[in-house]
Order: structure tokens, then sequence, then C-alpha cells
């Protein structure tokens, strides 16, 4: 069960959702085919391609000493996405980012490694800034 679920959403087949008590969503939003979503806070409106990831924690490797095998996972992060926002299909979003703002799009294929103001378009590896839909 999802700690917030709002209405007229749709998910794809074979999307993964997480821990239900670390996902909220807002209304008339879509996930898409094969996504794999945790610790996110989904606004209204936000559609999402086909095998779209979240990523909310990274291994532990600050320890030379101990492999990283044994070192563990940081504590997950929350990830919060602003309405009207499109994620592209393939896009892959990492643990340093935190915030996608409202109305921004991620390019397909994107890996998303920090934060995303409002109204940007992002596209790349690492994901930059490519323009501004208000401009």
């Amino acid at each position: 069960m999802l700690k917030k679920c709002g209405l007229r959403n749709k998910f794809g087949q074979r999307a993964l959702i997480g821990s239900g008590e670390n996902i909220s969503i807002g209304n008339d939003s879509s996930i898409g085919k094969d996504c794999v979503i945790n610790y996110v806070n989904i606004g209204s409106n936000v559609m999402m391609g086909d095998r779209v990831i979240f990523y909310a924690s990274n291994h532990k490797f600050d320890n030379l000493k101990i492999p990283m095998t044994k070192q563990g996972m940081e504590k997950p992060r929350m990830l919060n996405i602003d309405d009207d926002v499109w994620l592209g299909a393939f896009s892959i979003i990492l643990p340093s980012c935190h915030y996608i703002g409202q109305g921004a799009i991620i390019g397909a294929g994107s890996v998303v490694t920090k934060d995303v103001p409002p109204y940007a378009i992002v596209g790349g590896n690492p994901a930059k800034i490519l323009k501004y839909r208000n401009e």
C-alpha cells in the first residue's frame, strides 16, 4: 500500500513499486512498463516512460580496510518530483538527485546525478541542462 495515491493514475506492466510507506503519487500520473521506483514523492500529471529507475542509496565505500561488499548501504534518500514532469524512457535517477522541479523534462536515456530546476530540459550522461521550456 502506498503512503498516498491520488486519482486516475496508471501503472505499466511489471513496474516494481518499493515499500509503500516510502512512495506517494498525486493525481493523473503514469508509471511506465518495467519501472523501478522507491523513496519518491511524485506530483500530479507526471509522465514516466518505460524502464525508468530511481536509485535511493549507494553502497558505502569510504573504509579502504573493509571490502565494499561488507560496508553496507547508505541510508536511502527521498526524491521529490513536482507536478507536470516528463521522465523519458530508460532514464536513471541517482541518489545524488533529490529534486526534479515542476515542468521539467528528462530526456530518454539520461542519467540524472543532480537536482533539476523547474522547467529545465535535461539530457545526457551525466544529464545537463539543454534549455528551459519557459525561455
